[in-house]
């Protein structure tokens, strides 16, 4: 890789802008960063997920845990079954060796199913949830070995 400057400039509707510069070695997976991160700056929240081809676990270790836990039901769940937030903290402990809190995982699988992305069941003790079918081709999934 050869080493390069890019500038990138955005801004939003309220006229707020963002400059990043980045000098040095690019790659596809560093040029994503500074795009994800001055939409995170101007407060558009994306997902560098959505469209991806499936990712390489130790690629995964790099996002966020929100993104991780997106990968991780496209990957364990994608198939339609159903889980609840034990399940989920239960196979993110096993997969990327790192503990999420009941609380963290209940909160991402609410946010993930105000976004459309899962459907739930089950009274708020006893909830489950599924990836949506029409959302099942659109998140990439784990590549484990």
């Amino acid at each position: 890789m050869s080493k390069r400057k890019v500038k990138v400039e955005m801004s939003d509707d309220q006229e707020n802008k963002i400059t990043i510069t980045f000098e040095g070695t690019l790659n596809e997976k560093s040029l994503k960063t500074l795009i994800v991160s001055a939409n995170n700056i101007l407060g558009k929240r994306t997902s560098d997920l959505e469209g991806s081809p499936d990712i390489p676990i130790e690629d995964a270790l790099d996002l966020s845990v929100y993104d991780r836990v997106k990968l991780l039901i496209s990957t364990a769940y994608g198939m339609g079954s159903y889980f609840t937030t034990n399940d989920l903290c239960e196979s993110y402990q096993d997969l990327f060796s790192t503990q999420l809190k009941i609380t963290t995982g209940s909160t991402y699988l609410a946010r993930l199913y105000e976004e459309g992305y899962l459907e739930r069941t089950g009274t708020r003790n006893e909830r489950k949830y599924k990836l949506r079918k029409e959302i099942r081709e659109k998140i990439p999934k784990l590549i484990t070995q």
